[in-house]
């Protein structure tokens, strides 16, 4: 039986004017990614500055998770640290071009890596790898990046609200690796895991509706989720952290590799998700200023308490 076709998939699905505008926009990333660093260093900070002075509900969101995870820091701390982490965001929408459009030859000329051993030991094993890391800025070209490096790699994707830029989305990221899996799709990880893949794996947001404990993260207490544990149980993987660094005045970026989690799972999974969590919150301490600050990581709180950011 012919496998059904997906038509929300399809690009021709697309072609009613009312499209029209997102297609100029994919367009116009296409082109940038074939403009030099030294003027997307230029432009995209600018665009995040945009974002930082027009956009006050998500700048009002950064500026509230900043001051839990930095309760030292005065106003005008705080302020800095959002601004340059708009400026980061801003050069992010100028890499996704690049990630989606520049070929591997390109790209592994602009990218280091550290602790690759750590990487290579854990894929030697053929039981699977779970990447954990981040919602840093420079997460797509972090998944681009870390697949370079892997025979056997899947990577993953969030449904996008726009159903035409979800369609590009999930055209490119599915040459990213051998199956692009949809984050909710627990079968496809563990499938994959089972198959002794590498699969890309942030559960640093808020999944408030799946399965999840609250334990401590960057200065609060966050839902957490424990699919971390219990995919590492069922099939065996070895969790490697991993994060990208933007590198300064455009000299390409970094993957920093750390070592397998050891003794990992335990016997008590909110201890295992804490320590995801603590795992995920020392990367970003690393790099504050490339992480995404704007996201309401806190919106679910135990108890019925209220959201951070009523």
């Amino acid at each position: 039986m012919n496998k059904k076709i997906d038509k929300s998939l399809q690009f021709r699905s697309y072609l009613a004017p009312r499209h029209w505008p997102m297609w100029f926009a994919i367009g116009m990333l296409r082109l940038s990614s074939y403009l030099p660093t030294s003027i997307t260093h230029i432009i995209g900070p600018a665009l995040g500055m945009l974002i930082y002075r027009f956009v006050p509900s998500r700048r009002r969101i950064a500026c509230i998770n900043l001051k839990q995870a930095y309760p030292d820091y005065s106003d005008k701390q705080i302020n800095d640290l959002a601004k340059k982490s708009f400026k980061s965001l801003g050069l992010s929408i100028f890499e996704m071009g690049t990630a989606w459009f520049k070929t591997d030859k390109a790209l592994k000329k602009q990218c280091q890596i550290e602790g690759r051993e750590h990487l290579d030991k854990a894929m030697a094993k053929n039981k699977g790898v779970i990447l954990l890391t981040g919602h840093f800025t420079t997460v797509e070209m972090g998944g681009r990046l870390i697949s370079l490096y892997l025979d056997k790699y899947n990577a993953v994707f969030k449904k996008a609200h726009d159903p035409l830029f979800n369609a590009i989305m999930v055209h490119y990221r599915s040459k990213m690796g051998d199956e692009l899996i949809e984050t909710r799709n627990v079968r496809a990880f563990i499938r994959g895991l089972k198959k002794g893949h590498a699969t890309w794996f942030g559960p640093d947001q808020d999944f408030a509706d799946q399965d999840i404990v609250f334990t401590p993260f960057l200065g609060g207490i966050a839902s957490t989720l424990t699919a971390t544990a219990k995919m590492a149980r069922m099939t065996g993987a070895a969790v490697v952290p991993f994060y990208p660094v933007r590198l300064e005045k455009g000299r390409g970026y970094k993957l920093i590799v750390l070592p397998a989690l050891e003794n990992f799972p335990s016997d008590d999974i909110k201890a295992d998700s804490a320590r995801v969590n603590k795992t995920i919150e020392n990367m970003i301490y690393q790099n504050p200023e490339q992480y995404l600050w704007s996201h309401k990581r806190f919106k679910k709180q135990p108890d019925g308490k209220p959201s951070l950011y009523q």
